[in-house]
């Protein structure tokens, strides 16, 4: 995994994109590498993952010289290279554990998507976010459209694909789309004690967390109730959540072993 980095840190699967020279520019050697981590970082078990990139840049995106290279076959490349990274974000997703993304400079296109699959994304003031897609005359890949719609509405993330301008790490933060915008110096720190917080948490009920809330914008009202009992009621046959609800009464702090 040359161009992407995993680690294990305590219960903190680390997952750093490390092709900085590149500006960690998307490549099918970066996908690849980037599906290993995540398989190395589900096999981990951890209980949280933290995503972060060397270098000024998060992601400028696609490898424009490598789609150059493929010439008249620059569609099924692009394919392939698509399937290749959805795969590798839908089984991040699998992990079931808090998703913490940390992001500087640029954040274009897939690497702006695989930000976006993060619960909680924090940007360093010095960020600068763009879809990206329209300048090239395309439209999206890795589950940009999806996570901005559901992030923003559609007339407004419409707006976003459609002009793919650049917006400040203020702008992200107002949209709705970073979640804190940290001093550049200070982001790495934030985000590594943020993973570790989440990974002390009731992971089990952020994965329940998760599913409620992407069930909840397709659900009719009964359907998302049925759910919500379901979810809880699993929650609650747990040995540690049947003893963290005795923490209140006793003015102790619950453990969570999962």
């Amino acid at each position: 995994m040359a161009l992407v980095r995993f680690e294990q840190a305590g219960e903190i699967a680390r997952i750093t994109l490390a092709r900085s020279q590149a500006g960690n520019a998307v490549n099918p050697a970066l996908i690849a590498d980037l599906g290993a981590a995540v398989d190395a970082a589900s096999a981990a078990r951890p209980r949280s993952v933290l995503i972060t990139a060397e270098g000024p840049n998060f992601s400028m995106g696609g490898d424009l010289k490598h789609l150059l290279a493929a010439g008249e076959d620059v569609a099924g490349e692009l394919e392939r290279m698509a399937q290749g990274f959805h795969d590798a974000q839908l089984r991040l997703i699998d992990i079931g554990v808090p998703i913490v993304a940390a992001v500087r400079g640029n954040v274009i296109g897939g690497g702006f998507g695989l930000a976006l699959t993060s619960d909680y994304l924090l940007c360093s003031d010095q960020a600068r976010f763009s879809t990206g897609y329209s300048r090239l005359g395309l439209s999206t890949d890795a589950g940009v459209s999806f996570f901005l719609t559901r992030a923003l509405g559609m007339r407004r993330a419409r707006l976003l694909l459609m002009d793919a301008r650049f917006f400040a790490a203020d702008d992200a933060v107002a949209l709705g789309i970073a979640d804190r915008k940290l001093p550049d110096d200070q982001l790495d720190a934030a985000a590594l004690a943020l993973a570790e917080e989440l990974a002390q948490g009731p992971t089990a009920a952020y994965a329940a967390i998760r599913r409620l809330t992407e069930a909840a914008t397709t659900n009719s009202l009964a359907a998302q109730l049925d759910l919500e009992a379901s979810e809880i009621v699993a929650l609650a046959r747990r040995e540690d959540v049947r003893a963290a609800l005795s923490a209140p009464l006793t003015r102790s702090k619950p453990v969570f072993t999962r």
